[in-house]
C-alpha cells in the first residue's frame, strides 16, 4: 500500500474513535446509569453464643437517597421468623435503620454448631430490595460451678453450772442481798428454834459466871454454892421464859393486798437455806 494511502486510513480511524468518544460523553444517558445498587447490612449481638444465649439483630438499607416509601425488614434464624420491623428513611443518615431489636430467643433448638441469620428488605409492594446473611456460631454452655454445702456447726454443750461456784461459761454468783420476803417471819420459830436458843444462852451463862466470880469463888467452899445454884436457877427460868407463849391483845389479820405476789420470772439467787 502506498504511504500516502496508509496515512489517510490512519487519520480516518483516529477521527472515528474521536466521534465515538464524543458521543459517549455528551449523548443522552438513561436513568439506570446513575442508580446506585442498594446495600443491606446486618449486625448481630453477641457475635457468637451458647446454647442458652439470646440474640439481638440490627439491619440497615442504603440506596444513595431517601424516599418517603417505608421499607420492611424481615429477620430469619435458620429460615424461621425471628423479628420484623418497618421503618422510614432517616434523612440525616440517609438510611433505613431498624435499630437494635430486643433480646430474642432463637426460634429453633439452639444446637451446637453453625446457624444462619438473615435479613431481607422489602418495598411497600413486596418487592425484594436487598438481603444480607450472618453466620452465627453456638457453643456448649459452660458447666455451672458446683456449690459446696456449708458445714453445719456442731452444737456447743452448755456448761453445768453449780450453785454458788464460779465456772467458765456460767454467770457469776449474785451477791445481791436476799429480799425480805425470803427471810423467816419474826416469832414464827417452833420448839426446835427455842430449844437451840435456850441451849446457847444456858451454855453462855456459866462462862459469864466464871468471868464475873472466878472459879475459886464458885467452887472453893460449900457455903458459896448458893451463888452457883442461883445462877443455874436463873438459867432455867430463862429457858422456861423462851418456851412460853404470852397472849397478845389482838392478832390483826394480814390484809390480802399486803400479800406478796410471787413473781413469774425465775430470778437466780445465791441465797441458800
Amino acid at each position: 500500500m502506498p504511504a500516502k494511502l496508509r496515512s489517510r486510513v490512519i487519520r480516518g480511524c483516529r477521527l472515528a474513535m474521536l466521534l465515538v468518544a464524543a458521543a459517549a460523553a455528551f449523548g443522552p444517558a438513561t436513568g439506570q446509569a446513575f442508580t446506585l445498587i442498594p446495600v443491606v447490612k446486618l449486625y448481630v449481638k453477641p457475635a457468637a453464643g451458647y446454647t442458652t444465649s439470646i440474640v439481638q439483630v440490627h439491619g440497615t438499607l442504603k440506596t444513595g437517597s431517601c424516599s418517603t416509601a417505608p421499607v420492611t425488614f424481615k429477620f430469619l434464624f435458620d429460615s424461621k421468623p425471628l423479628w420484623t420491623k418497618t421503618v422510614n428513611c432517616n434523612t440525616t443518615t440517609v438510611l433505613w435503620d431498624t435499630g437494635w431489636s430486643p433480646y430474642i430467643k432463637p426460634p429453633v433448638p439452639p444446637t451446637v454448631g453453625q446457624h444462619l441469620i438473615s435479613v431481607s428488605a422489602y418495598s411497600t409492594t413486596g418487592v425484594l430490595i436487598g438481603s444480607a446473611n450472618y453466620s452465627y456460631s453456638i457453643y456448649p454452655a459452660p458447666a455451672s460451678p458446683r456449690t459446696q454445702p456449708s458445714p453445719t456447726p456442731s452444737p456447743t454443750p452448755s456448761p453445768v453450772c453449780a450453785a454458788g461456784a464460779a465456772t467458765t461459761g456460767c454467770p457469776s454468783p449474785s451477791t445481791t442481798a436476799c429480799p425480805a420476803a425470803m427471810l423467816p417471819n419474826a416469832g414464827s420459830g417452833g420448839w426446835g428454834d427455842n430449844i437451840l436458843a435456850a441451849l446457847m444462852i444456858g451454855a453462855a451463862l456459866p462462862i459469864v459466871g466464871l468471868a464475873m466470880f472466878g472459879p475459886q469463888t464458885m467452887f472453893a467452899a460449900a457455903y458459896r454454892r448458893r451463888r452457883f445454884l442461883t445462877l443455874f436457877g436463873l438459867s432455867a427460868m430463862a429457858v422456861l421464859a423462851l418456851n412460853c407463849t404470852f397472849p397478845t391483845a389482838s392478832n390483826p389479820q394480814a390484809s390480802p393486798a399486803a400479800a406478796v405476789t410471787p413473781s413469774s420470772a425465775s430470778t437466780p439467787s445465791s441465797c441458800s437455806a
